[in-house]
């Protein structure tokens, strides 16, 4: 199921399980979303919109200016009404993550990441004047996979009242409730380990060495995570779900890590990612740096690639 490229927004209050819930379903292969939820809130209200598929969305970054019916703009970035932008995935179980169309399906992988859907959470100024108004987004980023030109234009009706921004309280185990820590939601500090896209190579395995600062992180804080979304085939030939399978294991000895992947069946370089994170509160940058690679195509001859590492702080 590929939802089409348009966007979503809908209030957020005391039905907050609801939305994690309901987005995470329509979150699948390289989407965004669709307007049908209620297009309504009170000025001061918090409210979602989903804006494409990104991994380079920020909170900081991001640009939303909010039009009201006064034909008033405010600037919710400047005014510190961006409560966060963070990513949400399907259930691995989901229908559309196993039989999309192939195009629906390679979408977000071929603007480098793999499938996700990019929330907004804004609150609505508190002066905004009822009637008709309008969101204008542009997340700033060169690898939406939505399809959608920026900015995004999202009509709402803000109604009479005063709202409030919601604190999207959740159960502590063994504890009161505590408001949500949308920092929790968003990307943790990493490098991000890529192998090119769409020149066809095959991998069948891998061996890489990572070089970092462990002055600067503790090497026992890094965390490797490696997508495991899958995508059948090739567009002339769906071919079998096995093409895309990949096995990842890693270790660090307190000065490098040490990372290896196989892949029997072989994997297309564009379906291959890494993510080495750490915690954010490291002072400096972590230096991460790959100092040694080997590439292997399926009957084990010795194949020559250069990975790509990226950075986010």
């Amino acid at each position: 199921m590929h939802i089409s490229n348009a966007i979503k927004i809908f209030k957020f209050s005391r039905i907050q399980k609801l939305l994690f819930c309901i987005v995470g379903v329509l979150v699948v292969q390289g989407c965004a979303g669709v307007n049908t939820f209620p297009t309504v809130a009170r000025a001061g209200d918090t409210v979602s919109v989903m804006v494409g598929g990104s991994e380079k969305a920020r909170k900081g970054t991001i640009a939303v200016i909010l039009t009201d019916a006064d034909n008033v703009q405010w600037d919710l970035q400047a005014l510190g009404n961006i409560r966060s932008v963070f990513n949400l995935r399907a259930d691995a179980r989901a229908k559309g993550m196993h039989y999309s169309k192939y195009l629906a399906s390679y979408s977000s992988w071929n603007e480098g990441h793999e499938p996700v859907q990019t929330v907004l959470v804004v609150d609505i100024p508190v002066g905004a004047a009822a009637g008709m108004a309008s969101l204008n987004v542009n997340p700033l980023v060169d690898d939406d996979s939505s399809g959608i030109s920026h900015p995004y234009v999202i009509n709402l009706e803000i109604i009479p009242g005063t709202g409030s921004a919601d604190d999207f309280m959740r159960k502590e185990f063994l504890a009161p409730s505590a408001a949500v820590d949308f920092l929790k939601l968003e990307p943790a500090p990493h490098a991000k380990i890529s192998f090119g896209i769409n020149s066809g190579i095959i991998i069948g395995a891998a061996s890489l060495v990572i070089d970092f600062d462990e002055l600067v992180v503790n090497p026992d804080d890094i965390n490797v995570y490696a997508p495991e979304s899958n995508v059948r085939g090739l567009l002339l030939n769906a071919g079998a779900f096995g093409e895309t399978q990949r096995m990842v294991y890693w270790r660090q000895d307190g000065q490098q890590m040490f990372i290896d992947i196989v892949a029997p069946q072989g994997i297309n370089q564009t379906f291959l990612k890494l993510y080495l994170m750490h915690p954010d509160d490291v002072v400096g940058s972590p230096a991460f740096n790959i100092t040694s690679s080997v590439f292997y195509d399926v009957s084990g001859n010795e194949i020559f690639l250069t990975p790509n590492l990226e950075y986010f702080q």
